[in-house]
């Protein structure tokens, strides 16, 4: 039966034996980097792990920034963000199981949630591998990089990568 529970530092095989499924090389991301996030989020409940039984089906690591709090790719040191406007969307992957299932929608739905849970305006994410047309279908839209800041840990993730996000209409 498919569960989605909290991310913690534990799970951290599983979900990089996920990503290594699910994203070329050139996203491949560092356990340092994905426990950075998760002890910058700590008590926040905004990265999800989906089980079935012992088989990880899926996950997405989220977590709030502010406008110029984007975490670069890989990054191992990341701050929680002292007042927050968005719930950045940073990883999701799902294994050929869990996208029969639509899971990387039930994933999203659940971080819409969270933000709005948590009263912020919008989610942010990070297009890459081509998957701007699956965020678009889901809500995102084109944003821009408004400071030379920002473009920079854009730049982090790629030449084609495309940062969007997605209002959030208050709960």
């Amino acid at each position: 039966m498919l569960q989605l529970k909290v991310i913690d530092t534990a799970d951290v095989p599983a979900v990089m034996a996920l990503q290594a499924e699910c994203y070329g090389p050139a996203y491949l991301e560092s356990a340092a980097a994905f426990e950075a996030k998760l002890r910058a989020t700590r008590g926040l409940h905004c990265s999800y792990l989906a089980v079935d039984g012992d088989r990880t089906l899926g996950y997405v690591v989220s977590l709030p920034i502010g406008r110029e709090g984007l975490p670069a790719l890989d990054a191992t040191e990341v701050e929680r963000a002292v007042a927050p406007d968005s719930l950045y969307l940073h990883d999701l992957a799902v294994s050929p199981a869990g996208r029969a299932q639509r899971l990387g929608h039930k994933l999203v739905q659940q971080v819409v949630q969270r933000a709005q849970d948590m009263g912020l305006r919008q989610i942010s994410l990070v297009a890459v591998q081509g998957s701007a047309d699956y965020w678009q279908r889901l809500g995102f839209r084109d944003d821009h990089a408004s400071s030379a800041a920002l473009a920079h840990q854009l730049a982090s993730f790629g030449p084609d990568a495309r940062l969007m996000r997605r209002d959030l209409v208050p709960a």
